[in-house]
């Protein structure tokens, strides 16, 4: 998420920048001219102009954010590592990820028995890194993505299977990984994305 903000960052100073710099002189040689309803014109034209791109780009930056499966992945498992993080009730986990629209309404977290069995501490401070690719779920009409959590010398992994509702992926489930399914994943490579 941080490198798509970047790119979004730069994205606006290459929109913006010709945009005052062109904009600002022409202004200015009105205003020099004394050309001043002419200057006030040109600048409210720039004003709606850059008002109207900038909400088109944040526009497109949620937009991507929704879309892209890794993004959605990301954002998470950055609430999941803040759940263990801060000890939160599974509910108001839950509860947070549906405020975000990261989740669907029937979605099935890890349970707390089964974050126990799979070695995850309330309170610790986990590196989470997620897969490279998505894969296709059992129906079809989902994705699944792995995710690497490690701490020290332990590492655990989960999976999220996603849905697409109106151009916007939702986790559906999350869960531990099983042994089987670990050794099919074993030589994927994983992006750090939260210490």
């Amino acid at each position: 998420m941080k490198s798509t903000r970047i790119v979004y960052i730069l994205i606006s100073i290459l929109v913006f920048a010709p945009i005052i710099l062109l904009q600002g002189r022409a202004v200015y040689r009105k205003w020099k001219e004394k050309q001043v309803q002419g200057a006030f014109l040109r600048l409210g034209a720039a004003v709606v102009m850059c008002v109207l791109l900038l909400v088109f780009i944040i526009s497109l930056y949620n937009f991507t954010l929704g879309y892209q499966v890794p993004l959605v992945m990301e954002q998470v498992m950055t609430e999941f590592s803040q759940k263990l993080e801060q000890n939160t009730d599974l509910e108001q986990y839950k509860q947070i990820l549906l405020d975000r629209d990261l989740i669907d309404t029937d979605f099935q977290a890890i349970s707390e028995n089964d974050l126990e069995q799979a070695g995850f501490e309330e309170g610790k401070k986990y590196t989470v890194s997620i897969g490279e690719q998505a894969f296709e779920g059992k129906t079809g009409d989902t994705v699944v993505m792995y995710a690497l959590h490690k701490y020290q010398d332990s590492s655990i992994y989960t999976a999220v299977e996603f849905k697409m509702y109106k151009h916007r992926w939702k986790a559906l489930k999350h869960w531990v990984v099983g042994e089987e399914e670990k050794k099919e994943i074993s030589s994927m490579k994983f992006f750090e994305i939260k210490q």
